[in-house]
């Protein structure tokens, strides 16, 4: 589901580029930069994550095609952010102005119902060690712990084509997400029962 999710993100993300410079131009020029520039995101200061226990309601069709909803209860994991996070996405010169757009242009980072939005797009590099990084980017004498970790998805591979992305009809459905392991530089500071606080501490020794 999450990987279906991740998936709609990225599409959203196509056609608001291809409504600023066109199908061509972002199909044969900015589609290529962006499946393979490496990314670096560093987390906020700190982050609270809680469960809330909330009504769900789901549409089912019975045999006579009549739609009734279901309620049910669900809990959802929740992460409030204190300060800003930040994304390094390196890009070539030229097509740094065209990114730009584009970022400014994404009405919400995560989910639909996130309130993130960009606050604003500088030329600057990371800080090392203050980014999240892949378990196989990782030597074997990293401490993994106390370091908060979780799954997330990226691009299979940096050689998908524009039709992996954006099928087309005649086209088979590959999958072009994969799920890896992600520490980040945050650890607990404050736990009761399942909420607690992270924050944001270097990965020691890390070579970001």
């Amino acid at each position: 589901m999450e990987q279906r999710r991740q998936a709609g993100r990225q599409a959203s993300q196509v056609w608001l580029a291809i409504e600023c410079f066109g199908l061509d131009a972002v199909r044969d020029e900015l589609f290529p930069i962006l499946r393979s520039a490496p990314v670096r995101v560093r987390p906020p200061e700190r982050v609270a994550i809680s469960q809330h226990v909330l009504h769900g309601y789901k549409w089912s069709e019975d045999k006579a095609k009549r739609r009734t909803a279901q309620e049910s209860i669900i809990v959802r994991e929740m992460a409030h952010a204190g300060g800003p996070m930040t994304i390094f996405l390196q890009v070539p010169e030229d097509f740094e102005q065209r990114l730009r757009v584009v970022l400014q242009t994404i009405g919400y980072w995560g989910q639909s119902s996130s309130l993130a939005s960009c606050l604003g797009v500088t030329n600057t590099s990371p800080v090392p060690g203050e980014s999240a990084m892949s378990l196989s980017q990782l030597d074997g004498t990293f401490p993994l712990r106390p370091y908060f970790s979780c799954l997330a998805t990226e691009f299979r591979s940096d050689r998908l084509s524009w039709y992996d992305i954006v099928p087309d009809d005649d086209a088979q459905r590959t999958e072009a997400l994969r799920l890896e392991v992600y520490v980040w530089p945050m650890i607990t500071e404050y736990r009761h029962g399942a909420q607690k606080l992270l924050v944001r501490v270097p990965l020691t020794g890390s070579t970001q």
